[in-house]
């Protein structure tokens, strides 16, 4: 008696079902190399192309999974290019900031990364307590638009997400466009001030983030700020 009768001789004396078919099929992979006969009658019921053979539509099941896999690996590769991007733009603003010796060339490259490098729009940078007088656009009008920000903060230094409009106006002169905003406080104890960030995507700036790149500049301008402040007063 041939394998194929022998084959189903035993389906008949057992009841089965598709997914016993189907587990059985995972558990012995090379089924169909012992069975060829029973792999070339079979044919899968294709819609839109008629009858395909298993092996038709296994090829192109894995073709599929190639295409998804090598859409997945370019997503991954722009990701990683444009993870390079971030951090040399990062790397060469701190190197300018130590070279710093006023407060507008702080601002100045602040800029120059946040919006020409990492098309962030919007930047802010307030003091709570400065040491001297400075214009109108580095200071809250009122403590208490300093203690609404300051809601903010909990057990760390910084604040990534969404903000309201209202706080949103304290921060940005074009606030309309903000969606989502980095807030980092400003000197050792974060006594200092506060950067604020803002993007046009909702989704930029989000609370689960990884946010080393943001803590390091925070280092930097703790260290870069007093100084130039300092360099702002009047001789006695």
């Amino acid at each position: 008696m041939s394998k194929d009768k022998v084959l189903a001789t035993e389906l008949d004396t057992t009841q089965l079902d598709a997914d016993m078919v189907a587990d059985f099929l995972r558990a012995n992979p090379d089924f169909f190399e012992h069975y060829p006969n029973v792999l070339v009658r079979m044919n899968l019921r294709h819609q839109q192309e008629g009858s395909v053979s298993l092996m038709e539509r296994q090829q192109r099941a894995l073709r599929e999974k190639v295409a998804t896999l090598e859409d997945e690996i370019t997503a991954l590769m722009t990701q990683a290019r444009r993870n390079e991007q971030i951090f040399k733009g990062y790397s060469l603003l701190y190197r300018k900031l130590l070279k710093c010796d006023s407060l507008d060339s702080v601002i100045e490259n602040l800029q120059e990364t946040f919006r020409e490098q990492l098309a962030l729009p919007e930047l802010s940078l307030k003091f709570f307590d400065s040491p001297v007088a400075l214009p109108e656009q580095f200071t809250f009008s009122a403590d208490t638009h300093k203690q609404l920000l300051s809601r903010r903060f909990e057990d760390e230094k910084v604040y990534l997400g969404r903000l309201p409009k209202d706080e949103l106006k304290l921060l940005f002169r074009e606030e309309e466009h903000i969606q989502s905003v980095a807030l980092v406080l400003l000197g050792q104890e974060g006594e200092l001030g506060m950067l604020a960030v803002g993007s046009k995507d909702p989704l930029h700036f989000d609370p689960t983030m990884d946010y080393l790149l943001i803590t390091q500049l925070q280092d930097v301008l703790a260290v870069v700020l007093p100084r130039v402040l300092g360099a702002h007063r009047s001789p006695e």
